[in-house]
This record gives structure tokens, C-alpha cells and sequence, in this order.
């Protein structure tokens, strides 16, 4: 699951206590004793059409019956716990907000309500009726989503969060793979004659058939990087040892500049979803909010054919593109 997008890859705010009073009205959510006006079931259930339907265009509605551990949990369980878990979030960020005085200005305001209209008019008969979702539902949930990454921008905005060129420098190696230490000694000799193409012994040789590849710091084991990272263009290690796995590899390009500039950007929204993350749970810690019992019951992914709409969150994203 994509989670819920900007929780897992761009801001970190959603990843990774409810009492229902019937289908109509609001889910009373309980923080710090006092009862606070929640989602509605057709609120939440535009998250849940929309995974639903994620995964049914990937694998197909026979997936929900699908056992995804020992104890037969389905795949139908995991992906209301999921959506259950993504709502929780939203709505203690959403408290976190009130708290913090942060709201939504005009211009942001006029966006999501154009927004909302935009996905409302794009859904079809089956939707709405799957989804029991007004234009209001829909702006509202689209008006939290849009807080709640306002909120970690607000939070994180003092904190320092650049990532240096060494940090994220990524290189361009070609690599051969093999599994015995003999072999890897033996090839390695033959990458020392002169005129060798290493790209060619290694494509003979390298039981990994990706033989051209690209190496950022801290992703690939110490000892593998170490060697790699040691290396000018044009020059080839020696026989790498990680664990049971023999390594010889020529470095193509020591400084990815491109490759370096995006991994960078990777690590610094990695660095704001851990700072944000301590944030939110310390607060989270003392804001429960949780649903009540049979809740999700009223919430199924089988037995519709009709509910089809699955962009809730890509139309966000050109509205409110990640920065």
C-alpha cells in the first residue's frame, strides 16, 4: 500500500478512538476524555474504495480471500487494518493541528474544494452508492489529508535537514558475482589481462545477471561498499568477500551527480519523517483514538463490481505536488 502516500514517501505524516453511533453522522473520536467529532463511515470508506481498487487493477478481486500469514488473516483484514491504522494517524495529526494552531489559509482552502469537486465529478454511479460519499465527505477528508502534511511542513520547517554530497553520493559500478572463492580468483586474473572487458567477463562469469549497477552510501553491506567506494573511475577492486558471496567490481562513474542530487532529497525526507515521527508519537501517547467495536465489519471489499475509482490520492498530488 502506498501508504497513503506522503506517510511512506514524501513527508512521513500518515504511515507507517472511535466510537461509531450507526452509519450516519460522525464517529466520536476520544482524546484526553473529551469526545471529538470524527469521520463518518462514508468519509472513511473513500480510503478504503480506494485502496480496494488499487489492488483489485494489480492482482484482482480474488486477492481479499487470500491468506497473508499462518493464522489465516486474509488480505480483506489486513487491508482494513491498514486503512483503519491510516484514519488513526490522520486524525491525531489533525488534533496535533488544533493544538498547534496550524489551519489551512484561503488559498489552500479554495484548492481543496476545487479539488474535491474535481474527484466528485469523476465518480460514477457505483462509487457514490459503494462509497455513500457526499462532495462534502470528500472535501473534508481531502481538506485533513492537505492539514496533516501542513502540519509536518510547519513542525519540521526550523530543523535542520541538509544532507551533504558524502552522505548521498551514490557511484556506477559493474559487478561480478560469484560463489566460490576459487572461481571469484580465477575470473578476477582474467580482469587483469590486458585489453579484459570486464562488462564481457562478467556477463560469462557473474551468476547475478545485473551486471550494471549503482551503489549508495549506506544501502549495500559495509565491506561490499567500503571496497566500491575506494575506487576512481576505470579501476577494479579485488575479490570482495560478504559472507558466502565473492565480489569483483570496476567503478564506471565515482560521482553520480544526478543519481547523488535525488538520493540526497531521498534522505533529507527521510530525516524530516524521523524527526516527525517523534513528534507524532509523543503525541499520540496521551491523544488515544481508537474504533469501536464493529466498525470495519460494515466495511467490505467483495461483492462489488461497480466501485472503480481508485486516484483519491494521485489528483491530490497535482494539486498539491510533493516538494
Amino acid at each position: 500500500m502506498r501508504f497513503l502516500y506522503r506517510w511512506r514517501y514524501a513527508a512521513g505524516i500518515l504511515a507507517a478512538a472511535v466510537m461509531l453511533s450507526g452509519c450516519q453522522g460522525g464517529i466520536p473520536i476520544i482524546s484526553q476524555g473529551k469526545a471529538v467529532e470524527g469521520y463518518s463511515l462514508p468519509q472513511a470508506m473513500i480510503v478504503a474504495a480506494t485502496e480496494r481498487n488499487r489492488y483489485e487493477n494489480i492482482y484482482s478481486d480474488q486477492i481479499w480471500g487470500v491468506a497473508v500469514d499462518d493464522q489465516g488473516k486474509t488480505m480483506e483484514s489486513y487491508m482494513k487494518e491498514q486503512v483503519e491504522s491510516f484514519l488513526t494517524k490522520l486524525k491525531t495529526i489533525s488534533l496535533l493541528a488544533e493544538e498547534k494552531e496550524i489551519q489551512l489559509d484561503g488559498a489552500e482552502q479554495g484548492k481543496v474544494a476545487q479539488l474535491a469537486e474535481e474527484y466528485y465529478q469523476g465518480l460514477t454511479e457505483g462509487d457514490i452508492a459503494y462509497m455513500g460519499a457526499t462532495q462534502e465527505d470528500v472535501q473534508t477528508m481531502y481538506g485533513e489529508y492537505c492539514l496533516a502534511n501542513k502540519v509536518v511542513t510547519e513542525l519540521t520547517k526550523d530543523i535542520d535537514l541538509e544532507v551533504s554530497d558524502s552522505e548521498a553520493k551514490v557511484i556506477e559500478l559493474q559487478q561480478i558475482e560469484v560463489w566460490n572463492e576459487e572461481t571469484a580468483n580465477a575470473v578476477w586474473e582474467k580482469t587483469q589481462e590486458e585489453g579484459a572487458d570486464f562488462e564481457a567477463i562478467a556477463e560469462e562469469y557473474s551468476l547475478n545477471p545485473e551486471i550494471n549497477v549503482k551503489l549508495a552510501r549506506g544501502e549495500g553491506d559495509s565491506t561490499l561498499e567500503e571496497a566500491a567506494f575506494a575506487l576512481q573511475a576505470g579501476e577494479t577492486s579485488g575479490v570482495i568477500q560478504t559472507g558466502q558471496v565473492f565480489y569483483i567490481v570496476k567503478c564506471i562513474n565515482d560521482y553520480d551527480e544526478e543519481a547523488t542530487r535525488e538520493r540526497k532529497a531521498e534522505l533529507e525526507v527521510q530525516k524530516k519523517q524521523q524527526i516527525f515521527q517523534q513528534i507524532y508519537e509523543e503525541f499520540a501517547q496521551t491523544h488515544s483514538v481508537t474504533f469501536a467495536d464493529g466498525f470495519w465489519d460494515q466495511v467490505t471489499f467483495t461483492g462489488t463490481d461497480t466501485c472503480t475509482s481508485g486516484n483519491f490520492f494521485e489528483l491530490y498530488e497535482t494539486y498539491f505536488p510533493a516538494s
